[in-house]
């Protein structure tokens, strides 16, 4: 039984003459059929489906049976077992050893297992796209269960995590728990602080079976107004998620909720892998091309020419869903992902591709994003079996390169900190053996500490003067770039050089071109000074160590090779930031130590472990990403504004770019952009000033730590030192590798 009177109501929202005009037919007869819905003729039900966007089986909820679940191969297996055999080994081996060392490495314990549990983690798939683009249905089909809420309506209103039962906390006994959207001042769940249990019952809001997805998590839920539920878990039993997670985002441009888009753009920028669904029946139109440039331009680097057997944009795939709409055969789809791969290339700037060509070493052209060009229908399987082919082929790669990158990483972990025993080792003997030398070194680094903070803080205010004025040159290049293109007769160039017509297609495409030729060269902007800005920090870090190892120092005529690592102690201090600004560039040099702190923000796993060289690609995406939901904003408002412009006779290149310019003014783009760099400025010296700090405080702990060794005149307390190095560095050498 069909209630068509709540579905006109509840659903579209219409009266009964409105429904009846768009169906064309009389109020009347509307009036009766609501009264008896059993009798509804066939051909008045597939008019409300189209009116409604929907199938004829989705609106009458006929329950057609679904394809079988994806099938992949476990290979994530193996690096399951390399992550299960180190864990072992530290849990088992540092309790035997702690009689032996005490406490003194508890914080290299901490690190390498936190290390160990970033690094094998299984990739991560986030499913984006507009509001009923299908997202809930392609994922239930792929785990082969009925999880997700599914309706004809924008439905998922949360980000929600899908995870296989194996990886379920054990305080976690629900199949589902929700999260509140913000909690204590601070905005969203953390996924990856899914074990630490005192922190997910402090965000807790609901726990129960995947029901409540839809009373929490939907926008038709019972409870969905009355909670500000913002991301949830659920472990399902499926062969699938044996080798990754999925990621379900809240659908684009609803206007429910502020944070939505916001959440969507935070969430998948975790991803490794990227799926972006459009509706073949307008695939590929208007604010789609928008929502797919800021996709791509935050997409994590994986492929490299050099490195691996990744093809270009491999975790990228574009697809036309409910590909079964279209009433003609697969030859025609074909027609539509060209149409629309075409559509898309046509507002691309020049260099939109350049940070991903300077990572990969490939060319990013028509033929590389058409090939990442899909259709998909849970109806037929032939429209979904080349996107099935290749995500199973994608999937079953990566946790391979996952185990050897992380097997890689974590032995040159190992390594470095074993060098940093060997200093330490070399540092206590030395006490020993030239205690007298040492003592005056001490009283000289105590004497100097005065002058050393006095030109460490002059150096750190002088860093921070040159942080503001590439603030102000970032400002004052892009306001003088944004003047040169929002101008009429450069918008009238523009169209002539790139052939657009009198048509709307053209209209949307010419105001996607010029905004993306704005964040392009924000970007380069940002990229140029954040390169300045790495000189700069690389200077502020060697002086810092000129300053505690100055000539006045060396005189002692001792054998002195500090322990302290100035590098490491500054960089220390950016693990758990949200974002660093202008101070990405500079972390993506660091190596292993750069991973290191690109994996606890959250930087897809694969970009951190430097699947390409050494990071870079964590940096090229962080750049590639500034504006993010600012930009895609103006850009749908801009769209959305030209939708009205009339073509009329005569001198219309001239007309339409003076309104371009009017709506650009009229919606103070420019001191939005501003806004963009400012951030990003604020960002960069929130992230220096916490590692300044860092650096300090280390120091003085290190320097606190030699007077207490000089304190005590108990060589057998130094040689115990010396002995508990050395069995720590032997627990080091014998990590399974």
């Amino acid at each position: 039984m069909f209630d068509l009177k709540k579905f006109r109501e509840t659903n579209l929202g219409i009266t009964q003459s409105e429904l009846a005009e768009k169906i064309n037919e009389r109020q009347d007869f509307i009036s009766r059929l609501e009264q008896s819905s059993g009798q509804i003729p066939l051909e008045i039900l597939i008019k409300i489906a189209g009116i409604a966007g929907t199938t004829l089986d989705e609106l009458v909820n006929y329950e057609r049976q679904n394809p079988l679940p994806l099938v992949v191969a476990d290979t994530w297996r193996t690096a399951d077992f390399t992550k299960k055999s180190l864990g072992d080994y530290i849990s088992k081996s540092s309790s035997d050893y702690r009689n032996l060392w005490g406490h003194s490495y508890d914080k290299y314990i901490i690190e390498l297992t936190e290390t160990i549990e970033r690094v094998i983690s299984k990739p991560k798939i986030a499913v984006m796209g507009h509001s009923d683009v299908g997202k809930s249905r392609l994922i239930n089909s792929i785990i082969g269960a009925e999880k997700m809420p599914i309706s004809w309506t924008p439905t998922t209103a949360i980000t929600v995590y899908i995870k296989h039962i194996n990886d379920r906390p054990f305080f976690i006994e629900e199949e589902t728990w929700v999260f509140r959207l913000s909690n204590q001042g601070q905005c969203g769940w953390d996924e990856k602080r899914l074990g630490d249990e005192e922190y997910c019952r402090a965000w807790k809001l609901a726990g129960g079976n995947s029901a409540i997805l839809k009373d929490y998590g939907t926008r038709q839920g019972e409870l969905f107004e009355k909670n500000d539920a913002g991301a949830a878990v659920i472990f399902v039993e499926s062969d699938f998620l044996k080798d990754c997670d999925l990621i379900d985002l809240p659908g684009f441009g609803t206007g429910d909720r502020a944070e939505d888009d916001e959440m969507t753009i935070k969430a998948k920028e975790f991803a490794d892998i990227l799926i972006f669904m459009s509706v073949t029946n307008s695939f590929m139109h208007s604010d789609d091309i928008e929502y797919l440039k800021e996709t791509i331009n935050s997409l994590n680097v994986i492929e490299n020419k050099k490195e691996n057997e990744l093809k270009p944009l491999n975790n990228l795939f574009v697809v036309s869903s409910q590909a079964h709409i279209v009433e003609k055969g697969k030859k025609d789809l074909g027609t539509i992902l060209d149409c629309g791969c075409e559509r898309f290339m046509n507002t691309l700037p020049q260099g939109f591709w350049d940070n991903k060509e300077s990572v990969s070493g490939y060319k990013y052209d028509y033929n590389a994003l058409r090939n990442r060009f899909f259709t998909y229908t849970t109806n037929t399987e032939i429209l979904r079996e080349q996107f099935e082919n290749d995500l199973r082929a994608l999937i079953e790669t990566l946790p391979k390169i996952i185990d050897e990158k992380a097997k890689k990483y974590i032995s040159e972990y190992i390594k470095s900190t074993g060098v940093n025993m060997d200093k330490e080792i070399a540092e206590y003997s030395n006490i020993i053996s030239q205690r007298d030398k040492y003592e005056y070194l001490l009283r000289e680094i105590e004497k100097n500490e005065p002058r050393r903070a006095n030109e460490s803080q002059n150096r750190r205010i002088d860093l921070l003067s040159d942080i503001k004025t590439m603030r102000r040159n970032s400002v004052s290049n892009f306001a003088e770039y944004y003047g040169k293109t929002i101008s009429a007769d450069s918008i009238v160039n523009v169209i002539k050089e790139k052939g657009f017509k009198k048509k709307k297609d053209d209209v949307n495409a010419l105001a996607s071109y010029i905004n993306s030729s704005l964040q392009g060269e924000l970007q380069n902007i940002l990229k140029v000074e954040s390169k300045i800005l790495k000189d700069k920090v690389d200077k502020f870090v060697a002086d810092f160590e000129g300053s505690i190892k100055y000539s006045d120092l060396s005189s002692a005529a001792v054998d002195f090779k500090f322990s302290f690592d100035a590098t490491r102690a500054f960089a220390s201090g950016l693990a758990g930031l949200a974002t660093f600004g202008g101070l990405a560039l500079w972390v993506s040099t660091l190596g292993n130590l750069g991973a290191y702190i690109l994996i606890s923000q959250g930087v897809g796993i694969l970009s951190a472990l430097g699947i390409s060289v050494g990071g870079t690609a964590a940096a090229a995406a962080a750049v590639a990403a500034i504006g993010g939901p600012v930009v895609l904003g103006i850009a749908i408002a801009i769209i959305a504004a030209l939708a009205v412009f009339t073509f009329l006779s005569g001198g219309w290149e001239k007309k339409l770019s003076k309104k371009i310019v009017k709506e650009y003014d009229s919606k103070n783009c420019l001191m939005k952009y501003k806004g963009s760099i400012e951030k990003f400025w604020d960002d960069t010296e929130k992230a220096f000033n916490k590692a300044a700090n860092s650096l300090d405080v280390e120091w003085k702990q290190y320097v606190e730590t030699l007077k207490e060794m000089l304190s005590t005149h108990d060589v057998h307390e130094i040689n115990k030192k010396i002995r508990m190095a050395e069995e720590f560095k032997n627990f080091l050498s014998g990590i399974p590798l």
